[in-house]
This record gives C-alpha cells, sequence and structure tokens, in this order.
C-alpha cells in the first residue's frame, strides 16, 4: 500500500464492455436469486479503508473503526467517491465510496449514487463502503438489510441497494465471479454532492462518461404531464448509468415511468438508437420533449427515469391574495391563497375570492397551506366530498370549493370569464414555496393525512424565482390542438386560405404563417368533393391545418374525429401524413395530403408536432 492515493478516483470508460452491459439496469432480484448472501468480516481498526486482506501498515489517513467495519463519527473515510459511472480500479488496494440512506433498523432504503459498474475490483484488496448518516455499527446484506449480493451469468457481482423504487441502484463487479469474496463496510458520514445535475430546459446536452442526472421540469395538467421545459435532447445517453428525473410540483398518485406509456397525450416513440418523450400540451397548445440519443427503447425499460416532487414555486409575478376581487394583469401571474389542512380537508383562509382576466395559459394559482402534502394535485383534492371544482358554462366562470371550517362555512375561489373543461388550470397545492413555509394552521386544525412515497426535492430560493419565468408557456417548435380552441389560438394569427377543390388539387404554403381550412361534415364526409387536395410545403412550425364542420354542434379532438365510422389517417415517411374522408353518398372519399408532415401513433390520429384543430363553422372567428 505504499504510496497508494485512495483519494484519486479512476473514472473511466471501459471500452472493452459487451453490449451486455446496457441490460444491467433490468436485472431484477427475484431473478438474480440470491447465490450468496454475504456476512460482513470483522475488520480490525489496523486495516482501515484498504481492504479484506492483512496489512502491516494502516491507509493514511485512517478513519476511526470498531471491530465491525463501521466508521464511527468525526472521521472522514479516505477513498474513491463512487457515483454513478464507470470506474477502473488500481493496482492498489482501493475503497469505494457508496452514499444510501439508512433506515433506524440499519436497512437501506434509498441509494444514492444510482449505478455503478467497477471493472478490475479485486475482492481481495479492495473494499465496498456504504456511507450514510446513522450508518448501523454492524451489517449484514441480504435478508431485510436491502442490500443483496449475486453473481450473475455473465461472471460478474451485482449489488442491488434499497427499498425504494424511485431511488434503487446497483454496484457492478466485473469479472467478479464469486460474490462472497466482496467485502462491504459502512461508514457514519454525511453524503458527497452525488452525480453531476444537468438542467435540461432547451437545446441539446451531452453525456460524459460520468453518470448523470437529467433534470426535466413538467406540471400535471388534468392527470397529463406537460412540459415547462422546452424541447430538448441528450446525445451519446448511457442507459446503465446516466439517469433523468422528472420535476415537478404535483404528481398523480402512484403515477411512475411506466404511466408515461398509456397517458393520453403523452407519445413515446423510437428511432434507430434514439427514444424521444413528447408530453401533453398546454392550454396554448405547446409542449416540449426529450430526445435520448444513444438508446432505443419503446419501453422506457431500460431507462433511469423517476419522478421528483419539489416545493411550488412562483411563475411569473406574485400575487397574495387579500381582498375578495383580484384582477389579473396581462402579464404572467401566481396568485397564492391560503388555506389550512383539517384532517384531509383542505380549509380556505382566505374567505370567498374572485379572480377576474384570469389566463389559463400563463397564469398559476398555489393554495398554501401547513400540512398539505407533497405532490397533493387536484384529482386528490377533488376526490375529497368536502372539495368541488365546479365549471359553470351558464354563468362563465370556474368555481373551487373548500371543505367547511369548523363553523361549517365553505370558502370559493372563482375564476370569473374561466370555463375550465378541459381542466388545464395550472393549480398547485404545497406547504411551502421555495423555502418559504406556509403559514402555521390553528392549534385546534391538524395536518392533511396525505403521503406520497415519492423522493421529495425542496426547490431553492433561486428556483423559486427562475424555474419556470422564462420557459413555461412559450415553447413554439412543437405544437398541437386536439384541446385547442379559436381563443387559445387566435385565427388573426394566420392568413387564411379556405379550401375549395373541383378536381384533384394542390396548394402551395407561402413563407408566411397560414391557416388552411377544409370543409367537412359531422360524419366525416368532405366537403370539398371525393377530390385529393395536397397541400405541399405546410410548415409544422407556423402553419396550422383546420377541419370545419359545416353545422355542426361540437368541436372534435383529432382521436375522435379518427374514430368517425368510415374516417382513416395514416402517417408513414413515404406519402407523409394522409386524411382519408368518409364516403359521400356515391362512396365516393375525399383525401387531404400532407406530404412532409409525418407523425408516429399507435391508435387514433394524434397531432404533436403541428397545429391542427377540429372545429364547427359556428365557432370559426
Amino acid at each position: 500500500m505504499s504510496g497508494q492515493n485512495l483519494l484519486s478516483p479512476k473514472n473511466v470508460k471501459d471500452e472493452n464492455l459487451t453490449l451486455e452491459d446496457k441490460n444491467l439496469i433490468k436485472i431484477s432480484r427475484s431473478k438474480l436469486g440470491y447465490f450468496s448472501a454475504i456476512t460482513l468480516p470483522m475488520i480490525l481498526a489496523a486495516c482501515g479503508g484498504g481492504g479484506g486482506g492483512n496489512y502491516d501498515e494502516p491507509v493514511s489517513p485512517t478513519p476511526d473503526s470498531d471491530s465491525s467495519g463501521a466508521v464511527q463519527g468525526g472521521s472522514v473515510t479516505a477513498g474513491i467517491s463512487a457515483n454513478a459511472g464507470r470506474y477502473t480500479a488500481t493496482a492498489d488496494a482501493d475503497t469505494y465510496l457508496y452514499d444510501v440512506t439508512f433506515a433506524a433498523s440499519g436497512s437501506v432504503t434509498s441509494a444514492q449514487d444510482g449505478n455503478v459498474i467497477i471493472s478490475d475490483f479485486d475482492a481481495s484488496n479492495d473494499v465496498l463502503v456504504l456511507r450514510g448518516t446513522g450508518a448501523p455499527s454492524s451489517f449484514t446484506s441480504g435478508g431485510s438489510s436491502n442490500v443483496d449480493v449475486a453473481s450473475d451469468i455473465n461472471g460478474d457481482t451485482i449489488v442491488t441497494l434499497g427499498s425504494d423504487n424511485d431511488a434503487t441502484g446497483t454496484i457492478t463487479l466485473k469479472g467478479v465471479s464469486d460474490s462472497s469474496t466482496v467485502v462491504i463496510n459502512t461508514a457514519d458520514e454525511a453524503a458527497d454532492a452525488g452525480s453531476p445535475v444537468i438542467d435540461l430546459s432547451s437545446g441539446s446536452v451531452a453525456s460524459s462518461s460520468a453518470g448523470e442526472i437529467f433534470e426535466f421540469s413538467v406540471k400535471f395538467l388534468n392527470g397529463v404531464p406537460v412540459a415547462i421545459d422546452g424541447n430538448t435532447s441528450i446525445t451519446n445517453f448511457d442507459a446503465v448509468i446516466d439517469r433523468i428525473v422528472i420535476k415537478t410540483e404535483t404528481l398523480p398518485a402512484g403515477y411512475s415511468k411506466e404511466d408515461l406509456l398509456s397517458t393520453l397525450g403523452v407519445d413515446v416513440t423510437t428511432g434507430i438508437n434514439s427514444t424521444r418523450i413528447d408530453f401533453g400540451v398546454n392550454a396554448d397548445g405547446n409542449s416540449g420533449s426529450i430526445d435520448i440519443e444513444g438508446v432505443a427503447d419503446a419501453d422506457l425499460s431500460s431507462i433511469d427515469l423517476t419522478f421528483s416532487i419539489s416545493s411550488p414555486a412562483i411563475s411569473g409575478s406574485r400575487v397574495d391574495i387579500d381582498t375578495s376581487s383580484v384582477t389579473a394583469s396581462a402579464d404572467a401571474e401566481t396568485f397564492v391563497y391560503d388555506a389550512t389542512s383539517s384532517g384531509s380537508d383542505v380549509v380556505g383562509a382566505d374567505g370567498n375570492v374572485t379572480i377576474s382576466g384570469f389566463d389559463l395559459s400563463t397564469d398559476k394559482i398555489i393554495i398554501l397551506g401547513s400540512g398539505i402534502a407533497n405532490g397533493y394535485d387536484l384529482s386528490r383534492f377533488e376526490a375529497n366530498a368536502s372539495h368541488d371544482y365546479s365549471i359553470d358554462e351558464i354563468n362563465n366562470k370556474t368555481v373551487i370549493y373548500f371543505a367547511p371550517d369548523a363553523d361549517g362555512s365553505s370558502s370559493t375561489l372563482t375564476l370569473d370569464g374561466v370555463v375550465d373543461k378541459d381542466k388545464t388550470l395550472n393549480i398547485v397545492f404545497g406547504s411551502s414555496i421555495g423555502d418559504e413555509a406556509a403559514p402555521a394552521p390553528a392549534a385546534e386544525e391538524t395536518p392533511a393525512e396525505e403521503t406520497t412515497t415519492t423522493t421529495t426535492e425542496e426547490t431553492t430560493t433561486e428556483e423559486t424565482t427562475t424555474e419556470e419565468t422564462t420557459t413555461e408557456e412559450t415553447t413554439t417548435e412543437e405544437t398541437t390542438t386536439e384541446e385547442t380552441t379559436t381563443e387559445e389560438t387566435p385565427a388573426a394569427s394566420y392568413t387564411v386560405v379556405n379550401i375549395s377543390a373541383s378536381e384533384d388539387t394542390t396548394v402551395t404554403a407561402t413563407s408566411a404563417a397560414e391557416e388552411f381550412r377544409y370543409e367537412v361534415s359531422s360524419s366525416g364526409v368532405s366537403e370539398e368533393g371525393a377530390y385529393t387536395v395536397t397541400i405541399d410545403g405546410f410548415d409544422a412550425a407556423t402553419d396550422k391545418l383546420t377541419l370545419v364542420i359545416v353545422n355542426g354542434t361540437s368541436n372534435l379532438t383529432t382521436q375522435e374525429f379518427d374514430q368517425l365510422t368510415n374516417v382513416e389517417v395514416t402517417s408513414d415517411g413515404i406519402s407523409g401524413t394522409q386524411i382519408l374522408f368518409a364516403p359521400d353518398s356515391n362512396a365516393q372519399s375525399g383525401k387531404l395530403v400532407l406530404p412532409n408532415i409525418e407523425e408516429s401513433f399507435d391508435t387514433d390520429w394524434t397531432a404533436t408536432t403541428y397545429t391542427v384543430e377540429i372545429i364547427t363553422d359556428t365557432n370559426l372567428t
């Protein structure tokens, strides 16, 4: 051990790793089996952090340890901080420090350092140290420890850590076939800063050889994750060691990575060697996406993607409600309404309030109440019979009814002039705004009993002021309007092109932003005749397609239109997007073609890269 430098980490990509490494994170404990459970050896103080062998000299500096191998508080363990990534052991005795969270029982609840791969690990000299505050003085893997050690069919040893599904990790020791020889110690110390964190606000970022955490912000509207960040891509993504964290202020109960695949409005598509996640659209028809280059995985099973709940943040200007009548300005604003929690109820503390001029596309509401659980959202609010979210179309308003107070009186928050039929209101509930705690409830009231097991990430003061101020509603690269109305996308912003055909016709788009209007019947029959109309040069970024329902009674989404009898919509890289309308009385069908527009959808027509509206003629403006 003479001349050994245990503080000098090696984070070198192993060029000899096979493609089998790409599947490491798919390994489950049940499939591995417990080939051997390791009982930790008694490590004498003289051995320090130098490993499991017997040495004449201790490592310098050597932390204090007891006979169990657990490092005692007050000392710092010398070694290599094994944050997520690939490492190559040296010829000396190496100590790898892996950060975890310990429960009071001594078991590992979460792994903070993700997935680690170590090549050339020498089980006779090298040591793994689980570092965390409150580490037990003695530790044995297997059983209820949530640390499982087993050999796999590739001749490697895999250490699986943690019980929290959103915060598990693995340490893979390449070439170590005998798992019983691996030594694991513990250290009662605070974790280090962890893996590099990269903000995916927009644009393209590149993954390095270090395991990285890529953070992308969304908000949930009516159960659908809508991007706050813009369109972004990650190049050289390493599915084994990199992680994507979706940050959100609210989270439907139990929502996880798998739910992205079945959420209406969210699309997961793959290319030759890439995976793309397109999130839902907001009230303006805008959204954002993550393009993951380096892995093609349609079901996301090999991609380490988790959700993290942060405290509510201010978007735009903050408006603290202190009167019964508030008028919104033309700028983006966040209206803060104080509440208290009593049992599972949320009780309004600011009384009956009416907000006029509220803009669904830019404004936001925070219900601030001590004891409201992290991630609490509108769906949980509505699930309580003491609450109500009422859409009043007759009087053109939306009313939020809070639970009755101790006197039986219920407060309301009314958005005058807003009919939120699609539940796109950006409303979040929380016990703090960033680092600012909510007002304490009255003495007789108790915190809401809602709970969540999702990892919580508190928003810092800096995040409170900047996280959602610039990109929340401005991304325009990818748009869709299945849920968009003419109020949300004003016709005045386009040059209207009314399509009329008496034979097969090609309409050529100009460089201006244009709205191409094509008339259909309520049953999906072309009103332009049984001809093929081609819109050449349609620009997905600036142009709009409007199907006008003549004498229709209600607007339709693209999915609803595609579900009409004998209507068919296809899209591919050769023909573009083709809309085949229902047959007319002569059994003849019209067709509308966008040659350069290719969209991927599994069932019914879904437009995520261009703007589409299907609206009755009476709703045109």
